[in-house]
């Protein structure tokens, strides 16, 4: 699971990035992940953000992410991949 989104980074503008989310930590009172961008699918990331959530410890914390950045302004049209 991943998402397309279009980003900038250190001047360069990439459109439909790929951005996966990794390196989980936290508990049911909260999770931290790190986002990776990528210009490309094979590429190295150049870009790397923490954001945090409070999960639903019913539901799978992977897709809970993808979903809670669906909901922020910079990623409103980001799609699944």
């Amino acid at each position: 699971m991943a998402l397309n989104s279009n980003f900038s980074h250190a001047g360069l503008s990439v459109d439909n990035g790929y951005l996966r989310v990794g390196n989980f930590q936290g508990s049911k009172s909260g999770i931290s992940f790190v986002l990776s961008y990528y210009a490309d699918v094979n590429e190295v990331s150049v870009k790397e953000e923490t954001f945090s959530f409070v999960p639903d410890m019913d539901s799978n914390f992977i897709a809970q992410a993808y979903n809670y950045l669906k909901t922020l302004p910079d990623f409103a049209n980001a799609v699944d991949c």
